[in-house]
């Protein structure tokens, strides 16, 4: 009976250390989900999406994963269902998540090679196509519905000549790079287009007919379902305060992050009815 006693006394002891050894070990922090934008093709899109998830991961001290989907629409959707953590978006986007869902917590601006957080679309056709928009009549290539440089940049540009959109044949073909090297082959006489975008096909004689105004840029957007407060704040400051050193390893970001103003995303809600 006294060994019995013994053993329980024993055991109640061993189970006792054994967790408060647990409760001492640090707790590991909840994988982060982050979704890009499927803007290129999806192996770019992911390398370069993954200098800045390590980097992200490790200023947090927290795992953070890529999660690509290549849909625009599927994107908002699984961010709305908490699936999604940080996400990539453009202005359009953002503002039409921004409307549906008011936990999307803009964090930080990504900025363009100059610095600033802002950047156009153009439209663009191969060298034999027209020189103008004014003379475009028979079809256009566009990425994806929610694309800011696809139907709203389309819509926009061609209403400026009084071209109606749905005159003309178009077609979503995915992402832009898919656009670009569409039009290249004289698939469609023009296609919509990040100007980035554009350029990086300027060798095959792909050229620029017409540009938006400058569109507020790109942004990362934190989930307030699923992340923290804390987290979102620890996120903002640590990309914000991020110096050319540790933006050198990067592909998004390489040139910085910047705060985000909300107003300047009025310029993309007053043109709204070009959206689809």
């Amino acid at each position: 009976m006294v060994k019995i006693k013994k053993c329980v006394v024993l055991w109640v002891l061993s189970t006792s250390i054994a967790c408060l050894a647990m409760q001492a070990r640090p707790a590991v922090a909840r994988e982060l989900v982050y979704t890009p934008l499927p803007i290129e093709q999806p192996e770019t899109v992911i390398a370069a999406s993954r200098p800045f998830v390590s980097y992200l991961s490790k200023q947090l001290k927290t795992p953070v994963t890529i999660r690509y989907e290549k849909d625009y629409e599927e994107i908002l959707r699984l961010f709305q269902q908490g699936k999604i953590d940080i996400v990539h978006l453009g202005p359009l986007p953002y503002v039409i998540l921004k409307k549906s869902y008011a936990q999307a917590e803009p964090v930080v601006a990504i900025n363009e090679p100059d610095g600033k957080a802002s950047y156009v679309c153009v439209m663009a056709t191969a060298f034999d196509g027209p020189t103008s928009v004014r003379q475009v009549r028979r079809s256009i290539a566009l990425s994806q519905p929610l694309s800011t440089c696809g139907h709203l940049t389309a819509g926009y540009l061609l209403d400026k000549y009084g071209i109606k959109l749905d005159s003309l044949h178009h077609e979503y073909l995915g992402n832009q790079d898919q656009v670009a090297l569409a039009v290249v082959k004289g698939n469609y006489e023009v296609g919509t287009m990040k100007a980035a975008v554009a350029k990086k096909y300027s060798n095959l004689t792909l050229r620029i007919i017409e540009e938006t105004p400058s569109f507020p840029g790109f942004l990362l957007v934190a989930n307030k379902t699923t992340v923290t407060p804390e987290q979102i704040a620890k996120i903002r400051s640590i990309l914000l305060s991020a110096t050319p050193k540790d933006s050198a390893g990067l592909v998004l970001g390489r040139y910085g992050f910047s705060p985000v103003v909300d107003s300047s995303y009025d310029l993309i809600r007053q043109n709204l009815r070009f959206f689809r």
